[in-house]
């Protein structure tokens, strides 16, 4: 007899695309995953995967096999929270993810704080770098700062966030303050990593009054110094290596304990916003509902917040 667990194995074979990546997910040896996906496959009568030594791909009948696990999961998600909303205490298990630099600094207290305000709610809450498959991993929602390239997710806007050009006043000194853009070529930038744009071209927007009035600017910066983790950078800037361009959520204490200055404050890059991402499903639970409702709220509080 298949169980639940055997529709969720098989959903990670597919979606690691190998045995073992989906016995990492799924926090058991890859034994194990060889011997119940043999069994799956014998009760089935059917071979789910053609595997070789480098690669495991759904055959026709595995990709069905899928499609239909997860309606079927999804059902069982929906069972289980119309019956919990049922009682006057929300309870239930809540997945959520979200960036890494953003997760640790804040949303991981407000999660915290949601735990104490609902303690029969269990939250994980999984930082990550990369975007996941969130109906396809089983995840209730995402706290993310930049909106999805696929449009098969419902997004709303949590918190408005800008990226902001910051230095120490030990670099400003030395090299000079920066008054318009085209200074910026003539100082040492600190760059970072990213895959949509390359690290050594800043795009810019006016902010503040004269916002509508200016186009988007592509600025060429130039440094020795990138990383593709945003606290490298940031702790750049507060020993003096340069000038870089951060999250305001993640500079906005050291701009206000007078590590950081703000530079050239006129201009941002205007991409990181902070979204809830969410899978459409008929019935949101309650549980879901009422930690987006906190988190929001919280965010409204939150210093950074213009």
């Amino acid at each position: 007899m298949l169980e639940r667990s055997d529709l969720a194995m098989v959903l990670a074979i597919k979606e690691t695309g190998s045995l073992i990546g989906a016995a990492r997910r799924l926090g058991v040896s890859g034994a194990a995953i060889t011997k119940r996906l043999a069994q799956v496959e014998a009760v089935m009568a059917v071979r789910l995967f053609r595997r070789t030594t480098r690669s495991v791909v759904p055959t026709p009948e595995g990709d069905l096999y899928c499609e239909l696990a997860m309606q079927v999961l999804a059902g069982f998600a929906s069972l289980e929270s119309r019956v919990a909303d049922f009682s006057t205490t929300p309870v239930g298990l809540v997945r959520l993810a979200c960036n890494m630099g953003f997760g640790r600094q804040w949303l991981a207290p407000i999660v915290d704080g949601f735990s104490r305000r609902y303690p029969s709610v269990r939250v994980e809450l999984y930082l990550t770098n990369r975007l996941p498959d969130l109906q396809a991993e089983g995840f209730d929602a995402a706290v993310w700062l930049w909106q999805p390239s696929t449009t098969r997710w419902i997004v709303q806007t949590l918190a408005k966030n800008n990226r902001v050009m910051v230095a120490s006043h030990a670099y400003l000194q030395e090299a000079g303050t920066p008054r318009n853009l085209d200074d910026l070529r003539n100082h040492t930038c600190l760059l970072m990593l990213e895959r949509d744009m390359p690290a050594n071209i800043w795009r810019l927007s006016r902010v503040g009054p004269q916002a509508s009035e200016e186009p988007i600017v592509d600025v060429r910066v130039s440094g020795v110094l990138s990383s593709n983790h945003g606290e490298v950078l940031r702790d750049w800037a507060l020993s003096g290596a340069g000038i870089a361009l951060r999250p305001y959520w993640d500079v906005q204490a050291h701009i206000q304990q007078g590590a950081l200055v703000h530079v050239l404050s006129d201009y941002a890059k205007v991409d990181s916003d902070v979204q809830w991402i969410a899978p459409y499903r008929p019935h949101l639970p309650e549980r879901v509902k009422l930690l987006k409702e906190f988190i929001e709220l919280r965010l409204r509080d939150a210093a950074w917040i213009a």
